[in-house]
């Protein structure tokens, strides 16, 4: 039987500028947290902790606090050999562990991406740490107002699961031509 857990969401529109201000902002607030890129598996015998979102090259990555799982636990509990033979895989879930989901440019617009973690009931460390991880999320973004596609208005109150961090609200955040996406129907803007 699994546990319980609550899942933490947040849908972030992040350009590579940003991704570097985001990681800034994590080392300064939880200076424990290190990237994991999921997509090293060729070139690396065991998945390598990185400083900075900018060493990570793949559209998904793991944030792991390292104050709740070292990365000597991270190795011996959460990483199993690729079912191929070659590589690893790794556990996304579990104690100290957040993911983001990398924006991606989307015909000449950004298409979001998310910053999210499945926190077990009793994990009072890992919630403490996704609380912390989403506000510094949060406080670098701006709110984001859905647009209609076809009438072009702007709805009247931000969107409370998605943020635009700077580069993304300004390159891409334009009221009169919004180009932050989730999807071919679901535009957004920053400006109200």
């Amino acid at each position: 039987m699994s546990t319980p857990s609550k899942l933490h969401r947040l849908c972030v529109f992040m350009t590579p500028a940003d991704e570097e201000q985001f990681s800034d902002a994590v080392r300064t607030s939880l200076p424990a947290v290190r990237f994991v890129d999921a997509t090293q598996q060729p070139e690396t015998l065991t998945p390598e902790f990185r400083s900075s979102l900018s060493e990570c090259a793949g559209p998904h990555v793991t944030l792991v606090d390292t104050s709740i799982i070292s990365e000597s636990m991270f190795h011996r509990d959460l990483v199993v050999p690729h079912p191929s033979g070659q590589g690893w895989v790794y556990a996304i879930v579990g104690a100290g562990l957040a993911s983001l989901v990398r924006s991606r440019s989307d015909d000449d617009g950004l298409r979001n991406g998310e910053l999210r973690a499945s926190v077990p009931e009793e994990d009072s460390r890992t919630a403490e740490y996704v609380r912390d991880l989403m506000r510094v999320a949060r406080t670098g973004g701006r709110g984001v107002f859905a647009v209609d596609p076809m009438t072009k208005i702007v709805a009247p109150r931000a969107e409370r699961s998605f943020v635009a961090w700077p580069d993304a609200a300004s390159r891409f955040g334009a009221k009169d031509a919004p180009l932050l996406t989730n999807g071919p129907t679901a535009w957004f803007t920053v400006e109200r």
